[in-house]
């Protein structure tokens, strides 16, 4: 793919703060796409950060600052990805300008869009696409408003461990720029003229993002995540954080269950029952983009994050939705030594698009 790309001069360390985990790979951006040389994860400490802010910057300064140090890494350059419910996405339409006029027109409209204080918000947008109203042309955009205090709270954590923050990049954008730099999925689905339903499986939410040829066409929370599952198979059985971890990785197929009243099939029924219900909300999303053309569809879903290593998890979203379901395992163009589903958004944050 024809596309310009800014590559950093020297290693980045792209890091993914959630709930549960922090996701930190080290890498760059070459000719011939992104090369990570390290990667690692960490629990997050237990309610020090949720839904994209920081409750206890002392406890995962200590705990970042602890692992940089045991691996011996001098990356100074810090690319970080987040998510959250408190950024605000909006669908807009504006008359069709020169690009450079996009900006003072959004700006102008921008309390329109943003139901609170604008002046407490980071807003950026993308050009989704053209479209007719009315026989005039207009252009469709995706703003995005990040509340100030998450970007300085984020920044001042990276500053306190003498690194150099330069980026904070939005979840879904990551997933977006790696479509848009390659041109396989898993070696065999290709990415153009496709449109994707990328489903973020996470530990508090799951991020559901429509992609067509590298570009956010919307993106949406469900508050529903794998911790709600975790939940449900605790209100059953007694197992510790490690035992369930270990259960969940056993499942051979989660699309069938056999008719034993055994302890496996037991706890595959659990999980089964709470993806159906988290397979409703996301339904209501997909319905939502597909009532609003009538040229919409949706080609192959994308799953990806820590929920996503279920066995048989892609053919229980594709009997559920009757579209192709496909887990990420690799793209063409990013070399990875690792379990990619994981490490998406600190991957694709390295991505820097030329504007």
């Amino acid at each position: 793919m024809n596309l310009k790309t800014i590559f950093p001069k020297k290693k980045v360390l792209s890091i993914d703060i959630g709930s549960y985990g922090i996701k930190v790979v080290e890498g760059k951006e070459t000719k011939n796409g992104v090369k990570v040389d390290n990667h690692f994860s960490i629990l997050t400490p237990e309610d020090a950060y949720m839904d994209g802010e920081i409750l206890d910057k002392d406890l995962i300064y200590y705990v970042l600052n602890k692992e940089i140090e045991n691996r011996n890494i001098r990356t100074k350059d810090v690319y970080l990805t987040i998510n959250s419910s408190s950024i605000i996405t909006r669908e807009v339409t504006i008359p069709k300008v020169e690009e450079e006029e996009i900006e003072n027109i959004l700006k102008f409209q921008i309390e329109e869009y943003i139901p609170m204080e604008s002046k407490e918000y980071v807003v950026q947008y993308k050009i989704i696409g053209t479209l007719y109203e009315d026989n005039v042309e207009k252009l469709n955009i995706l703003l995005i408003a990040i509340p100030q205090n998450i970007i300085e709270s984020h920044f001042q954590l990276i500053k306190d461990l003498d690194l150099n923050p330069l980026v904070l990049d939005y979840q879904p954008n990551s997933i977006a720029k790696i479509i848009k730099t390659n041109s396989f999925v898993n070696n065999t689905y290709p990415t153009e003229n496709i449109t994707f339903a990328a489903v973020d499986l996470g530990y508090s939410n799951t991020k559901v993002s429509i992609i067509q040829n590298g570009v956010i066409i919307m993106s949406r929370i469900v508050e529903i995540g794998m911790k709600h599952i975790d939940q449900n198979i605790l209100n059953f059985f007694n197992y510790t954080a490690e035992e369930l971890e270990e259960k969940k990785l056993e499942i051979v197929d989660i699309s069938r269950i056999e008719e034993k009243y055994d302890d496996y099939n037991r706890l595959v029924n659990i999980i089964k029952n709470s993806i159906d219900n988290l397979n409703d909300r996301i339904d209501i999303v997909f319905r939502y983009y597909l009532s609003r053309e009538i040229d919409n569809k949706i080609n192959i879903i994308l799953l990806y994050g820590g929920g996503a290593n279920i066995g048989g998890l892609p053919s229980l979203f594709s009997n559920y939705f009757d579209i192709p379901t496909i887990k990420v395992e690799s793209f063409d163009n990013i070399v990875f030594p690792g379990d990619m589903t994981r490490y998406i958004n600190s991957i694709g944050s390295i991505i820097r698009l030329e504007v």
